[in-house]
């Protein structure tokens, strides 16, 4: 009777085990963290075409652009941020890349 309680164990510990392995590896589960990571992914994706027509919309924000050196675009999108309201929480890694569609935009402007 006892070998068969050990084997029995031992037999769960490793089915969950292989569950787990499974279930994080190809069957696509997710920890918190990794889920917070891709809805933050998201929202970014979503809000970038917002903010690049809202800050070319904005004559005193194209008229920043228009000094700054392409790589400091995402300065005027930190202060245009924060003139809005309650979007200077927004993290540098997305300023960044607003700046880059900025700049991308108004290149090809340029080229038409």
């Amino acid at each position: 009777m006892q070998e068969k309680w050990t084997y029995g164990l031992w037999g769960a510990a490793l089915g969950a085990g292989a569950c787990m392995i499974i279930g994080f590896w190809p069957g696509g589960w997710q920890t918190s963290g990794g889920s917070a990571r891709q809805a933050e992914a998201a929202v970014s994706a979503a809000l970038l075409p917002v903010c690049v027509d809202a800050i070319l919309a904005n004559p005193a924000a194209v008229a920043a652009l228009k000094t700054k050196r392409t790589h400091d675009y995402d300065d005027v999108v930190r202060d245009h941020l924060t003139s809005v309201g309650n979007m200077a929480t927004l993290d540098y890694v997305f300023r960044r890349a607003c700046g880059k569609a900025i700049e991308a935009r108004l290149a090809k402007a340029a080229s038409k």
